[in-house]
């Protein structure tokens, strides 16, 4: 049979059609190879972690070292025994990170120590995604052991870099990084034991602690606001409103003794601490349900003009370390001795109505998450 021009014609349109539809498919095929490595995520195959479709309800978001990393996990309230991982977070070996929550419950801002030495720790600013379980490292040369205040809106994160340090004592600049990684320089505080942020008012200005030769001083966006004690402070949490600060004072007037205090600063002004006695406690955490803010107390002392965490399984007490978002479930670290001096074993726990639950194998709070 004879082969016309319009044979040879619809045979070669044939074949670049076959051949188009095969690259056009094998493009479709690679597309996620080509995104990962250009940095470009597909929506269709974005990883997505098991907190993503986990059940309705309250959970901790925890974490423990394991060597060279620390495991995220988080832990259904209604449920303590249903523990998920989300993420790992690397380190140097045996040095464990701090972190806290987002408001939104969507990611944790991690201070992992992962440059110098055990003795010069050198610490980055690692976010983790809880929904993706993405980590991005935000900022790099922070001071360790510090835990990060997120800004109301979810969209910054605040911490802290000491650039200089003497006898004299240090200077520390206060940052804020966006969640990508710019960073803006707040302020800096000079000559000083170590600068703490603690949260916004309403009015958006940040509250910070500072240590120093003289004490205790909060700072109101980088100015002296008010000197709250002559000795050192500690677990220093802002209430929901920004209105009033629960801390620990380390009073050495007669001996070493903690003691709980509140300050308020309603109307943009500082007023005298406001516990009706002094109460020996460690630790504070403000209920958004009812704004009341829980001390964990001493075993024995007086718990006159606080409100406190009654202990429902005998022995041991409790240092608070945050409610859930609608106020039903308290986490704290239950130490199984008779006091302070003498504290025994800590346990994290979860303190539902009349109901507790150990967390098993975790040794870090974090905050708390919502679905």
């Amino acid at each position: 049979m004879a082969v016309t021009r319009q044979h040879v014609a619809r045979h070669t349109n044939l074949s670049r059609l076959i051949i188009g539809v095969s690259v056009v498919a094998a493009v479709i095929a690679i597309a996620p190879i080509i995104a990962a490595a250009f940095g470009v995520s597909s929506a269709a195959v974005q990883p997505r972690t098991a907190f993503a479709s986990a059940p309705s309800g309250n959970y901790l978001v925890v974490s423990r070292t394991e060597g060279t990393q620390d495991v995220i996990a988080v832990v259904w309230a209604e449920n303590p025994g249903a523990v998920t991982e989300l993420a790992r977070v690397p380190h140097i070996e045996g040095m464990g990170t701090t972190g806290t929550v987002s408001p939104d419950g969507t990611r944790v801002a991690v201070v992992a120590v992962d440059a110098g030495t055990a003795t010069r720790p050198v610490a980055s600013l690692v976010t983790v995604d809880l929904i993706s379980g993405e980590l991005f490292r935000a900022a790099l040369r922070i001071d360790p052991d510090q835990r990060p205040v997120w800004a109301p809106d979810g969209e910054s994160i605040v911490v802290t870099r000491t650039t200089r340090g003497d006898d004299s004592g240090s200077d520390v600049q206060v940052l804020r990084v966006a969640l990508r990684g710019t960073e803006e320089a707040l302020w800096t505080a000079h000559g000083v034991l170590g600068v703490y942020p603690v949260g916004f008012e309403a009015s958006g200005a940040l509250l910070a602690v500072t240590l120093d030769g003289a004490g205790s001083t909060v700072v109101r966006d980088g100015a002296d606001l008010l000197q709250i004690s002559g000795s050192f402070t500690r677990d220093w949490q802002l209430s929901p409103d920004g209105k009033e600060l629960a801390f620990i004072e380390a009073d050495i007037s007669d001996g070493l003794r903690y003691v709980a205090r509140r300050v308020s600063f309603a109307g943009g002004a500082a007023s005298a601490q406001s516990l009706m006695a002094d109460v020996s406690a460690l630790g504070a955490a403000w209920n958004p349900a009812t704004g009341a803010v829980e001390f964990g107390i001493e075993p024995g002392g007086s718990s006159e003009g606080v409100s406190v965490q009654a202990l429902r399984d005998g022995d041991g007490f409790d240092v608070p370390l945050g409610f859930a978002p609608d106020g039903s479930a308290l986490a704290v670290t239950h130490w199984s001795g008779e006091d302070f001096t003498q504290p025994g074993l800590p346990a994290i726990q979860v303190v539902d109505g009349g109901n507790r639950a150990n967390i098993e194998g975790y040794t870090r709070f974090l905050g708390w998450a919502r679905r």
